[in-house]
């Protein structure tokens, strides 16, 4: 079987199986397309022949890709893949061996997510002008990515269907990997998201058969990018001399749960993290302030 072929075949099994969300489906893409284009450049199109790799073969593929600029956490997705992609071959009896199952991954060494202090959190979550829609809908935007830790993406497809505010909690059904979790809403949340949505019905009632909660000027669905601006356009209007992100308000949702004595596996599944070890980032920031006051409080520190 032709390697493209392979290829198509495992990556279409990847959406349908295995559930991956799809950013992580388009980087294993991404990184099968360098490989079958490494491979035809070698002259080798059939997967046959190209379960004969030697170790060799594959580092010097791999060398070539860190030529390029390839870190280290790309480069595990990328041979998390081309296993995956032989595996997926012996499965169906299209190949014997798999070359690349041997290979050494490289060790990542996780950046600390950076957290925005309390103050600036309340700084930038009350600098949008309430007395008009869009700073209705800034304001109820920047409390839900703090109130609530909600990715980017998840504010953005958010629907009325999934808010209830009675309860005070949201259903997030677009998270990593199709799983659908319920997180809660904090008072302020729930009274910004309130306010904002009672003006969009009786100042734009054009706009009421729009299930999407977060639109435009225009009456479309917010986009992420969208967000991101508005959020780069109140840390300038404070002075603040930082590049903030949306993601640090979900990375400051966790760090102060766990500051204030919150349970991690809490922690984990408001966030809606699939293993522990990605929320246990959080408490290496946490022990670090402690080491830090440490430092700068102890006589003999």
């Amino acid at each position: 079987m032709q390697i493209k072929e392979l290829i198509d075949l495992y990556l279409s099994s990847l959406e349908k199986e295995r559930n991956l969300s799809l950013q992580t489906i388009r980087g294993y893409k991404n990184d099968l397309n360098f490989f079958e284009k490494w491979l035809t450049e070698n002259k080798i199109t059939e997967i046959n022949i190209a379960e004969t790799l030697t170790p060799t073969q594959i580092r010097s593929f791999w060398a070539g890709r860190r030529k390029g600029g390839l870190c280290s956490s790309s480069m595990r997705r990328g041979q998390s893949a081309l296993r995956g992609l032989f595996k997926y071959a012996i499965r169906h009896g299209l190949a014997n061996k798999n070359p690349v199952d041997l290979m050494d991954s490289p060790k990542v060494q996780r950046p600390l997510p950076k957290a925005l202090s309390q103050e600036d959190v309340n700084m930038l979550i009350n600098s949008p002008d309430s007395s008009n829609l869009l700073g209705m809908r800034d304001k109820a935007i920047l409390e839900l990515l703090y109130g609530s830790g909600l990715r980017v993406s998840e504010v953005s497809n958010l629907t009325s269907e999934d808010i209830n505010l009675d309860a005070q909690i949201l259903v997030v059904r677009e998270g990593k990997g199709g799983k659908d979790r319920v997180v809660p809403l904090t008072p302020l949340s729930c009274k910004a998201i309130s306010l904002y949505i009672n003006n969009r019905f009786s100042e734009k009632p054009e706009w009421r058969d729009e299930k999407h909660v977060f639109l435009n000027h225009l009456g479309t669905p917010l986009t992420t990018r969208s967000i991101a601006r508005l959020i780069d356009k109140y840390a300038r209007r404070l002075a603040m001399m930082m590049n903030i992100t949306p993601h640090q308000f979900r990375h400051s949702f966790a760090t102060h749960l766990l500051n204030n004595g919150a349970d991690i596996r809490a922690v984990q599944e408001m966030l809606g993290h699939a293993s522990l070890s990605t929320t246990q980032i959080y408490t290496r920031i946490s022990k670090e302030k402690l080491m830090q006051t440490y430092r700068n409080c102890h006589p003999r520190a």
